[in-house]
């Protein structure tokens, strides 16, 4: 599923005057690639019951007019991008917001550890130790 939508000139068969997303990574990554934002407004904020929602708006080219929006959505989409052309600026950035989104999930399911101070010693131990872990643990100091 794209998580981008071209906005369409009224023409048949024009190409997208500019292009609309909700994917704050997204947007971040365009913006650092110098594709400026459609008019004085951005952005448009909602809220509904699900929370608030945030559609940012993009211009088709690039700033240096090196990049087209068009060809950086679709490398966004794409997962071998990167591998294809391992030097692009864009690469580096998509794989940086994928890379993010790895390590966050990875510390979501990780296990805390708890740090306990007696008598000048400290132990240390996984937030969801046993009773029995903790009781052996707690002897020592």
């Amino acid at each position: 599923m794209n998580s981008y939508s071209p906005g369409f000139d009224s023409r048949a068969g024009a190409e997208p005057m500019n292009y609309q997303t909700s994917n704050l990574a997204l947007a971040a990554a365009l913006s650092a690639m110098g594709v400026p934002f459609v008019g004085e407004m951005p952005f448009i904020k909602s809220r509904s019951v699900k929370g608030e929602h945030y559609t940012f708006f993009y211009e088709g080219t690039s700033i240096c007019g090196q990049y087209k929006t068009a060809d950086l959505l679709k490398a966004w989409e794409s997962p071998t991008f990167h591998q294809e052309h391992p030097e692009h600026p864009f690469a580096y950035i998509a794989c940086a917001f994928r890379n993010r989104e790895g390590l966050l999930d990875t510390v979501k399911q990780s296990i805390a550890f708890v740090s306990v101070e007696k008598h000048g010693k400290v132990a240390i131990l996984p937030e969801n130790a046993s009773p029995e872990l903790q009781t052996k643990i707690f002897s020592k100091l």
